[in-house]
């Protein structure tokens, strides 16, 4: 393996060929879909808007009243919801923007720092780019995305030892920390950096001096985590969160990823295709650096190590990976190309500037490509169904209660129908339920042993489930329960000697909606 070689010059998309970051920008932002949280994300900012403060205790649920809300997410919620606030569903669209921008150009200016030549650059930045489209939604996860960048391109500056203020990963750790969970992600990039980087520098001579700077940038920023409403009960709910044997049951960017393959093989091939291409930009990663071994950016290959074994754990984590591999894989790409030469070193001198006709095509697809994909609609589809017609059914029957819905579904009812009306479980399962209300509504929605527990414990009005749960079958068995509407999408039933059960023409049969935002 070489030695640590002498600093090369940045050789920056941002000046050589900017119309291609635009087009990498345009296809990370390409694919939008409502996501099941995106109701409750709007709704939770507009509440903490509303008070002027986090909302501490829950107000939504019925299965844990006033309990304890450890929500990690709090700020970006609030951000979300003042963009809504302020431009409507464009407004959203904007905040999505500006985050993939953010994570798109310092994805390239990591890549810039490596010196690797502009062909290269920009073959791996549209390759991530692609990747990144599908995980780019509007959850509070893309400002992880975002900082993620940021941070990895401050340590593959400080990797090439150029000036950089190292000390902006306290401030930048300490902001993570209130927007997602994600930030645990940041943490450990910094300490595996520092502690690659520190033992570098002590075993090739060069002393002690940068490896306790890095440590103690390290400890500060870990310490900065802490500066939330939450304080350490910010890393209770992110370690609770991936420790729940629940989670990969209700949520399948959770399913590890040659899982995800498998399940959606006969299902869907845009999935299998995506995961496909994270193994391939590992296997790339991998083979590169066997065909050119170098000791210059150990560091940052520890850390897409890191990001590349998580992905495998959870394909939700592919972003991340594809992220942290960029720069560390453009650097290999470009010394194996070197190597095939004979060259020794490289000379990559810019083979396109911002008026070559590379930059200028790329600006006009680009334009072609946010026109194209819903920048500007006035909605958001959502890409399962959801049940409108039955929210619609309640409240045109002016009905309330306790209403025990698909998990997934929790916080659009809540959009809905709250305050009236409360939910037995939601998205927020994490930060919210204790484990025996998430154990029984398991055993509920997958008609398990003790499946009744949520009708038979808990003061539970109404039922809310699609039609293929199994959860039916139980419903459907139950006499002392009566169906009072039904869609293509959803079935409603309520006790059968409430009121509800007794409403004039139930069971209703409604139609079936394209559900979108808002």
């Amino acid at each position: 393996m070489n030695a640590i070689s002498p600093p090369r010059e940045p050789i920056s998309l941002l000046r050589y060929c900017p119309g291609l970051i635009v087009l990498a920008i345009a296809i990370a932002d390409i694919t939008r879909f409502a996501d099941p949280d995106l109701w409750g994300h709007v709704r939770f900012g507009q509440e903490i808007l509303k008070s002027g403060g986090v909302v501490r205790y829950d107000p939504y649920s019925y299965s844990a009243p006033h309990h304890l809300w450890l929500n990690h997410e709090w700020l970006a919620e609030a951000i979300m919801a003042s963009f809504y606030n302020w431009l409507g569903v464009f407004g959203l669209e904007s905040l999505k923007l500006v985050c993939v921008a953010v994570t798109i150009v310092f994805i390239a200016a990591a890549e810039a720092e490596t010196g690797a030549p502009v062909l290269i650059q920009g073959g791996v930045l549209i390759a991530s780019a692609l990747m990144l489209t599908l995980e780019m939604q509007y959850r509070p996860q893309m400002f992880s995305f975002a900082l993620l960048s940021v941070l990895l391109y401050l340590l593959a500056r400080d990797n090439f030892r150029r000036p950089v203020r190292l000390w902006l990963a306290v401030p930048i750790l300490a902001l993570w920390a209130n927007l997602h969970g994600g930030f645990i992600v940041g943490v450990g990039a910094l300490w595996i950096y520092s502690t690659i980087s520190g033992a570098r520098d002590i075993s090739s001579g060069r002393g002690t001096a940068r490896a306790l700077r890095l440590g103690a940038i390290s400890i500060a920023a870990t310490a900065a985590t802490l500066a939330t409403p939450y304080g350490s009960g910010t890393w209770t709910a992110v370690a609770h969160a991936l420790s729940n044997p629940y989670t990969p049951m209700f949520v399948r960017d959770w399913y590890p990823l040659l899982t995800t393959i498998q399940f959606n093989l006969r299902q869907n091939w845009l999935v299998v295709l995506y995961c496909a291409g994270a193994i391939m930009l590992v296997i790339a990663l991998s083979l590169s650096f066997v065909l050119a071994p170098s000791r210059d950016d150990l560091p940052m290959i520890a850390i897409a190590t890191m990001m590349s074994a998580a992905a495998f754990i959870a394909v939700r984590n592919i972003s991340i990976a594809v992220i942290a591999i960029a720069a560390p894989l453009a650097n290999h790409l470009s010394l194996a190309a070197s190597r095939w030469r004979g060259a020794i070193r490289r000379s990559p001198p810019p083979i396109a500037t911002a008026r070559h006709p590379l930059s200028a095509i790329s600006t006009v697809l680009a334009i072609i490509l946010f026109w194209h994909s819903g920048l500007f609609a006035s909605s958001i589809l959502a890409p399962d169904p959801y049940p409108i017609g039955a929210c619609e059914f309640i409240q045109g029957q002016h009905l309330k209660g306790n209403i025990l819905a698909k998990f997934s579904w929790g916080e659009y009812i809540i959009w809905r129908l709250a305050p009236e009306s409360k939910i037995f479980i939601d998205g927020r399962y994490d930060t919210v339920y204790p484990p025996g209300v998430v154990a029984d509504y398991a055993n509920f929605i997958f008609n398990l042993s003790g499946g009744n527990a949520p009708l038979t414990n808990y003061p539970t009005d109404f039922v809310l489930v699609s039609p293929y749960s199994p959860a039916r079958k139980l419903m459907d068995s139950r006499s002392d329960w009566q169906l009072i509407y039904s869609d293509p999408a959803s079935r409603l039933y309520a006790r059968a000697n409430s009121s509800a059960a007794h409403l004039a023409g139930v069971p209703v049969n409604g139609a079936a909606y394209e559900t979108s935002f808002p």
